[in-house]
């Protein structure tokens, strides 16, 4: 029997398990997320949506054309997709290092790795920090919202709405 993580797309509870998101009324708060960086600007995932963080590994190329899903990665056996994000959200590609990370994280039932710039850390936000998404940003109808914190802003995605079909497809 392997000792292996369970790398299974709802880790722990399940797809209800809402670890660290409370929702009161309208408003959201969400505790901590995994900060990370895209041509130097600053983003950052939920923490309940984050399996893990690792290194990019050898991955089989996927005939894409510029696709952001750059290819299929074997994660302790299971096959998952690797998804460039600076593809998916139209930024110059750049290329990968042995330190270039990925997160590893779902959506609707899918695992799938995200490769970053740079993993910069588990924040915890302050209350009060999130705010609506500013509907001029190109990334507005894919986030959460803007976390206001002392050393600047981070922009709160959600990993459904960034990784849905019509995103992925029209990164092809």
């Amino acid at each position: 029997m392997s000792t292996s993580p369970d790398i299974s797309p709802f880790p722990q509870a399940g797809l209800e398990s809402e670890e660290g998101i409370e929702s009161v009324g309208e408003c959201l708060f969400i505790e901590r997320a995994v900060a990370f960086f895209l041509a130097g600007q600053r983003y950052a995932l939920p923490i309940d949506r984050v399996h893990e963080i690792q290194q990019i590994v050898a991955f089989s190329d996927v005939p894409s054309g510029g696709s952001a899903v750059v290819g299929m990665i074997n994660l302790r056996g299971n096959v998952i997709p690797a998804i460039d994000l600076r593809r998916l959200v139209r930024l110059e590609p750049r290329d990968y290092t042995l330190e270039t990370p990925m997160i590893i994280t779902w959506t609707r039932g899918q695992t799938v790795a995200l490769i970053v710039d740079e993993v910069q850390d588990v924040l915890e936000l302050p209350d009060g920090c999130l705010q609506g998404a500013p509907p001029m940003h190109a990334l507005s109808s894919k986030m959460i919202g803007v976390c206001r914190m002392e050393d600047g802003l981070i922009y709160l995605l959600d990993v459904d709405l960034l990784l849905s079909a019509e995103s992925i497809q029209a990164a092809w």
